[in-house]
């Protein structure tokens, strides 16, 4: 004989083992990235600076103050001003290729850095979780069991029957073509502590020109003669621009103290999931008809 169970209704279910032959995951949305004390050293074994020209700016001013001390009863004469006399600029100069030999233990510490991420996509392959409890677990059109069964000495031709509860059960092995639900929401996700002890980077190129401005002291020559002082004011900059920066055999370490993901969207889609060694506790069969 055969029990067909048109529904069945699993109060818990523990499960052994769950692995999951593929997990898609989003596009997940973070609504902000936040980086906690990042530091970054980094070795290069070659570095050029391809097609540098530079242009070299002076901006003049002249400042004279002219003082005349008087008895305590008249105001003492004290006047003087400042000329902007412009800036002239040379250039541009080219340098050509500039090659640095090395660049040895730079290191770059970055207290914080926030950014804006776009949404992400991920593709999961052989996961496996265990000691998973799974509650209020529904099924159609089961065969109980499914070879049959038979009773010594007692011929029944049909039997119907409601309301049968089963102590217990057990199901080897089952499997589900697609598991998927409302994204997940997570106000708040963070790594701590992580490290990259070491990466060798063969080759880092610039994408496009950039340039390099440099702003130095500025000089103030003149001269004070007591009732008249006169000084110049020269502010020197220089602009550098470089078509390409190339840098070879490079090696780099990093540690992060904490990585922070705020606002985060996840949804997802699992194919294909095993469920091995289930066990039942507590089956409730609302009809059963054997025939």
């Amino acid at each position: 004989m055969l029990a067909n169970v048109p529904t069945l209704d699993v109060t818990q279910a523990t499960l052994q083992t769950i692995d999951v032959g593929q997990v898609t995951v989003g596009p997940i949305t973070v609504g902000s990235l936040v980086l906690n004390n990042a530091d970054v050293a980094i070795t290069s074994g070659h570095a050029v600076l391809t097609n540098v020209s530079v242009t070299i700016s002076i901006q003049l001013s002249v400042e004279w103050h002219v003082h005349v001390g008087l008895p305590d009863w008249i105001p003492d004469i004290d006047i003087g001003d400042t000329y902007n006399l412009g800036t002239f600029s040379f250039g541009p100069v080219t340098v050509g290729n500039v090659t640095i030999p090395a660049l040895n233990n730079v290191r770059l510490n970055v207290p914080t850095v926030t950014a804006q991420l776009a949404p992400i996509s991920a593709s999961l392959s052989g996961l496996k979780l265990k000691n998973v409890a799974a509650d209020k677990i529904h099924a159609a059109d089961v065969a109980l069991p499914t070879a049959g069964f038979t009773i010594s000495g007692l011929t029944i031709g049909s039997l119907q029957g409601t309301g049968i509860g089963v102590p217990a059960a057990k199901i080897n092995q089952a499997t589900i073509d697609r598991v998927h639900g409302d994204p997940i929401q997570i106000p708040s996700f963070a790594l701590s502590d992580l490290k990259l002890p070491s990466a060798q980077i063969p080759a880092i190129s610039s994408s496009a020109a950039f340039d390099i401005p440099a702003q130095l002291a500025t000089r103030s020559p003149g001269f004070d003669a007591g009732i008249l002082r006169l000084f110049v004011h020269i502010t020197p900059s220089a602009l550098s621009h470089i078509d390409r920066l190339e840098i070879t055999n490079a090696s780099g370490t990093a540690s992060v103290g904490q990585v922070v993901l705020h606002d985060v969207t996840l949804p997802y889609d699992a194919l294909h999931l095993t469920l091995s060694q289930i066990g039942i506790n507590t089956v409730a069969i609302p009809a059963l008809s054997v025939s």
